[in-house]
């Protein structure tokens, strides 16, 4: 938290504060007349702009515990708005503290209905701070800050009894399960100055009779009595407070513990009774808020004014950390260039040195790069008839009866020539289904084994042959070039059956295949 201010007003004085990181620093106090007013304006002066917080000490409080239907949103804040208006009327000062829910079976928001009844107490000194321009946080009531003392100090039990002199008289606060329920502030001492102890027993005693009245405990619970002693004047009150009634467990809180477990200076303490309560509301601030929002609106925007501040500085603070990353990678890219051309630069030299080694060249680079492009594209192109062997093996396999005499493969635009008379030309047109361009062909020369004249089963036979080479994947093309016998039809019979009287001992055939184009 940044410089704060932090004002205790109460019916005989009031008590400014600069707080600093939570911890007050400096306390003034002034009289609640025109010249301590005059004096409180002069010491806001250098002050100008900061945030304010204002609590009150007052008679002129007011506390109701009621119970509301649970409700949401607009309608909660109807109810709680129609409900302030009911019991607070004449004062702009009121504040509603939702408790939590009711165990009971309809489940009702339980409220704490607060408010400063006499608002011409505050009014004076509320001016003075708006008119130095400062920010004013919330208006706050000192019982209900007093509540942070037992979280702050971890204090614990049923019925808690808060006990303080403050300068406007005695504060007893009465916390239920460790919720305010009820405070007292009592004006002098009762003409019983002499005797502290009997004093502050007799309103114990009176404060207990009030709880009972209410219904809030009972006379014969136990009670935890917690003493605020800043100047350790309470030591012999104590114990004789404790002796006098039994059902109280009696705790005191000096000078030195207050000042180490609130981390707040001595000599702070010293200056005005409020600056515990002051110290804190430093610590943390209560909810139930008493400023209408009129009063806050100037702090509402110093708060926005503040999250703008900080959300340029965080942006301010990426975007350098985002530039100091791109400077970062530039340099590292720049000395990375730096290093790659001392390499280049060196591998350079070391090439020149090595080949001022090297024997003069035959020819140029040139013709050297073409030389091996041409040997790549001969290498490429070149062909065995391993893949026509296969496809021939294939086919033979399934045909038994043949037997292979002689085999003709070629590479080329072309075929190869089946010796027939009827060779084909280079660029004749490939047949029907074959696409055009250089291919492997072959022609197979056979005969059937053994062949007993039956020239039907011979032709049918190489016919099967030929059927297989054709269904081979690789195949392009299979066609039978020559038969043992002339099938066709066309053909004119000539001759004598008496010039050939014995049957031919081979029945021999030759077959075309053709694969397909870049195999």
């Amino acid at each position: 938290m940044a410089d704060t201010i932090f004002i205790c007003v109460s019916a005989v004085q009031v008590t400014a504060a600069l707080c600093r990181r939570r911890q007050l620093v400096d306390c003034t106090t002034f009289q609640n007349d025109e010249s301590g007013l005059a004096a409180f304006d002069e010491y806001l002066a250098p002050y100008a702009g900061l945030p304010a917080y204002l609590m009150v000490d007052v008679v002129e409080e007011d506390y109701r515990f009621e119970m509301l239907p649970h409700a949401f949103g607009a309608d909660r804040r109807e109810l709680v708005q129609r409900k302030l208006k009911q019991h607070y009327r004449n004062t702009p000062y009121v504040a509603a503290w939702l408790l939590g829910r009711d165990k009971s079976k309809r489940r009702d928001d339980r409220y704490l209905f607060s408010a400063l009844t006499n608002p011409n107490l505050l009014a004076p000194w509320l001016q003075a701070v708006s008119v130095r321009g400062m920010a004013v946080a919330g208006i706050f009531l000192l019982p209900i800050v007093s509540a942070t003392l037992f979280e702050t100090l971890r204090i614990k039990g049923a019925n808690l009894l808060l006990v303080s002199q403050q300068s406007g008289g005695l504060r007893l606060t009465f916390f239920r399960d460790g919720q305010f329920r009820l405070s007292r502030l009592t004006r002098g001492d009762g003409g019983r100055a002499g005797d502290r102890a009997r004093f502050i027993t007799d309103e114990i005693s009176n404060t207990r009779v009030y709880l009972h009245a209410l219904r809030t405990t009972r006379l014969d619970e136990q009670l935890t009595l917690l003493l605020l002693d800043r100047n350790d004047t309470l030591v012999e009150a104590t114990g004789a407070i404790a002796r006098d009634n039994p059902s109280l467990e009696c705790m005191r809180l000096g000078r030195r513990e207050l000042s180490s477990r609130l981390k707040i200076a001595e000599s702070v303490l010293e200056l005005s009774p409020e600056a515990i309560y002051l110290q804190l509301l430093a610590i943390r601030t209560p909810a139930c808020n008493l400023a209408p929002s009129n009063v806050t609106i100037g702090f509402r925007r110093l708060q926005l004014r503040r999250a703008i501040y900080a959300a340029a500085g965080v942006l301010a603070l990426a975007g350098a950390a985002w530039s100091g990353v791109n400077l970062w990678q530039a340099a590292d890219a720049h000395a990375q260039k730096i290093e790659a051309a001392r390499q280049t630069a060196l591998l350079q030299a070391q090439y020149r040195e090595a080949t001022r080694q090297f024997p003069a060249a035959p020819t140029s680079a040139r013709n050297l790069k073409r030389t091996v492009e041409i040997a790549q594209q001969l290498r490429e192109g070149v062909r065995t008839p391993e893949l026509f062997m296969r496809v021939v093996s294939a086919a033979l396999e399934s045909t038994p009866g043949i037997v292979i005499s002689g085999l003709t493969w070629k590479y080329g635009a072309g075929e190869a020539d089946a010796g027939t008379g009827t060779r084909r030309a280079a660029a004749a047109p490939a047949p029907p289904g074959v696409p055009p361009g250089r291919r492997q062909s072959g022609v197979i020369e056979g005969e059937i084994k053994p062949f007993r004249g039956d020239y039907r089963a011979a032709v049918a036979t190489i016919n099967a042959f030929a059927a297989q080479l054709a269904r081979d994947p690789a195949v392009a093309d299979a066609r039978i070039v020559k038969l043992p016998l002339n099938v066709d039809p066309a053909l004119t019979l000539a001759g004598n059956t008496l010039d050939n009287r014995e049957l031919p001992g081979a029945a021999d055939f030759k077959v075309l295949v053709v694969l397909k184009p870049n195999l």
